[in-house]
């Protein structure tokens, strides 16, 4: 029976290549090489890369990745050729036994293409549950707005325009960067537009909004200005939360939200289209961001303003202790 154990820093690098042997080789180097700077000194450790070695040899690794906001992510085990699915089994028991001892995750979520049958039921045996089926888009920079749609004052009428909670709503909207990602307006926005959310609604109240604010601000590189307040009239509407990967050329729409009061008015396009005109101004090709294939009224709009999809991937997630 193999060992399981955390693998030594410096076969790092081994242990990815073969966590990632399914992928093609430019996607394993990608994974591989950026994995690797997370697990530098100082930044995110290898604690949750854990191998089984039988003989003084790797056979097999899994990896749990502890991230900001009270959440991980997990990678599913891979062994090698000629181990039994015994080792993967207990090399996931071994992540999900780490992550369960800490006090810093209330959630582990697991990303994995719509085919992965056998991860899949792998992970079910271990407590994990589908959370959602994403659906990943992309705006190309054709699609962006060559002015701010904030900047027009004048009202418009039209489909989409009409409001029959409030009669007649402004064509634009107006927009307040919030340079504290844990100011308590922003966090009271938000949370108030998980209400009856079509969005991987399984997560709703899992986690304090402190913590889903600050796992929003984990990705890519934060910039007070791509963190936007929607109001009209001096009312709160709803949010924008963008983050920009310069590395990558793309900016991604990490959260829009409206709030309960204001759905149907139209609001929702008018936020996706600032952020498509904001990725202009930083001179990013590309918006990206993941929904929830079944929040269709929410696919709808990005499509309606130029999103086309690239991918789909299914998302598993396993809860731990509740947030205090």
């Amino acid at each position: 029976m193999p060992e399981i154990r955390p693998v030594a820093s410096q076969q790092h690098a081994e242990a990815l290549e073969l966590l990632f042997r399914d992928h093609t080789p430019e996607e394993r180097r990608q994974q591989v090489e950026e994995l690797l700077a997370d697990m530098r000194p100082g930044d995110v450790s290898g604690e949750g890369l854990l191998g089984a070695h039988r003989g003084g040899r790797l056979v097999g690794v899994v990896l749990a990745q502890v991230q900001p906001g009270r959440t991980a992510a997990v990678w599913p085990p891979r062994v090698a050729d000629g181990e039994p699915d015994a080792t993967a089994d207990r090399l996931l028991a071994a992540a999900t036994d780490w992550l369960s001892a800490r006090q810093d995750v209330c959630l582990a979520q697991v990303l994995m293409p719509l085919g992965a049958r056998d991860d899949a039921a792998r992970l079910r045996a271990h407590r994990f549950v589908h959370l959602a089926d994403l659906l990943y888009l992309v705006s190309l920079e054709i699609e962006f707005p060559e002015v701010d749609v904030s900047a027009a004052e004048k009202t418009k009428k039209g489909p989409g325009l009409f409001c029959g909670k409030t009669n007649q709503v402004p064509f634009s909207l107006q927009f307040e960067p919030c340079a504290d990602p844990s100011d308590s307006r922003l966090a009271a926005i938000v949370e108030a537009s998980y209400e009856g959310t079509l969005d991987c609604p399984l997560l709703n109240g899992v986690r304090q909004i402190g913590d889903v604010l600050e796992g929003y601000r984990a990705g890519g590189v934060f910039h007070p200005n791509l963190w936007l307040i929607a109001s009209h009239a001096g009312r709160d509407v709803g949010c924008l939360i963008l983050s920009d990967h310069p590395r990558h050329g793309n900016l991604e729409l990490v959260y829009m939200g409206v709030l309960p009061a204001w759905r149907g008015c139209g609001w929702g396009g008018q936020l996706a289209r600032k952020a498509q005109w904001l990725a202009r101004q930083l001179g990013r090709p590309r918006l990206v961001l993941a929904v929830d294939a079944a929040n269709q009224p929410a696919v709808d709009v990005y499509v309606a303003v130029g999103f086309q999809a690239w991918d789909r991937r299914r998302a598993m997630v396993r809860l731990f202790q509740p947030t205090a």
